[in-house]
């Protein structure tokens, strides 16, 4: 007498059967009151849609890198020689501690995603921003590499090429500085996709008591009707010489100027870089550097239409060259590494707590 084949041969069974973890959590879940059926039942209802896009990004990068096991990923059971010398607290999210000289961020660190998987293997400066403004891999680990059409643009780049803004707005903002080791780092820009895609950079200090855009002003003898004329008589002698039909470079430039002029009459852009127009309260609560004031323009900034803002850690802080942001190894590092204790994690303990309350959720 032949026996039936097992039925877990059938493609139809093995596709319906459940993973081990499905059924961890069956017999857990039974302890709580609900069943298999129970459990199954929930699987097959329709769920509503829990996918969201953003609608704008802010992206603060910390040049020269925090170290991770000084601030959020303490390892305090670690050897030593793998952790550092501070101490790690609890935070408002359930077994997550952080570093003790984060004690706002601790208070909002349920707003925060804490993403410890990403990492890479650069040991020079330029190679490791670049993979942090782009995305990729540079092609070489070297202080050398420099920027070219061959590298990759920027990611805030890529959003203004996919997903522009209207009215006169930029979709990309880049400010205090130009990152550099040596040479200016590579990613800053548009690269390949052409300059009219590179951001607004701004490279002035929007904690100083004058904070302004001289090059988005006009002229006191310029009126907008004026300078509207002048942008169509140029176009019309573009148009004569046929020099946007014969030099992609002209027409990259062309464009990236008549970006340049609509940004000049337009309103919600000179609202947004009037820091004065906030209250003296939240603009002390983020702190009156240029980190600080850096964050809340960015804030006003995706308030008014831009898409992404790219606020660079880089400079001098409390009077302290540190040239390299978070880049401390040139600096007295022990016994209690005094420039991450004094400036660099008091400046973001005061920032990030209040833009994730003032901005939206937190990525780390």
């Amino acid at each position: 007498m032949t026996r039936p084949a097992p039925t877990t041969s059938c493609p139809e069974f093995r596709r319906g059967q459940m993973t081990r973890r499905q059924l961890l959590r069956v017999g857990g879940l039974g302890c709580l009151g609900l069943s298999l059926p129970g459990l199954l039942r929930a699987q097959d209802a329709p769920r509503p849609s829990s996918r969201r896009r953003a609608r704008a990004v802010i992206f603060l990068h910390q040049f020269g890198g925090p170290s991770h096991v000084d601030s959020f990923d303490m390892k305090p059971h670690a050897a030593d020689g793998f952790r550092g010398e501070f101490r790690p607290v609890s935070t408002n999210l359930p077994g997550v501690q952080i570093c003790e000289h984060l004690p706002r961020m601790a208070r909002v660190m349920d707003k925060v995603t804490l993403v410890r998987s990403v990492q890479h293997n650069m040991r020079n400066h330029n190679s490791a921003t670049y993979y942090s403004l782009t995305g990729h891999a540079p092609p070489l680990d070297d202080i050398r590499l420099r920027d070219s059409l061959d590298l990759f643009p920027a990611y805030g780049s890529f959003v203004d090429r996919l997903a522009p803004t209207r009215g006169g707005m930029p979709t990309f903002v880049a400010y205090p500085h130009v990152l550099r080791d040596g040479s200016i780092t590579p990613g800053q820009t548009a690269s390949f996709l052409g300059r009219m895609h590179s951001p607004l950079l701004i490279t002035q200090d929007p904690n100083h008591p004058d904070f302004r855009l001289p090059e988005l002003s006009l002229p006191a003898n310029l009126s907008p009707d004026r300078l509207e004329n002048r942008r169509q008589a140029m176009r019309l002698i573009d148009q004569q010489t046929q020099v946007l039909e014969t030099s992609p470079l002209a027409r990259g430039i062309n464009s990236y100027y008549d970006r340049a002029l609509t940004m000049l009459t337009s309103p919600r852009l000179r609202q947004a870089f009037d820091l004065s127009s906030e209250p003296t309260s939240l603009r002390d609560r983020y702190g009156r550097t240029t980190y600080g004031q850096g964050c809340l323009l960015a804030r006003r900034l995706v308030e008014a239409g831009a898409r992404f803002v790219n606020v660079y850690f880089a400079a001098s802080i409390g009077g302290r060259n540190t040239n390299g942001g978070w880049d401390t190894h040139g600096f007295d590092n022990s016994p209690v590494f005094p420039l991450l204790r004094d400036y660099l994690l008091p400046y973001t303990d005061q920032t990030l707590p209040t833009s994730c309350a003032n901005a939206g959720l937190l990525s780390l």
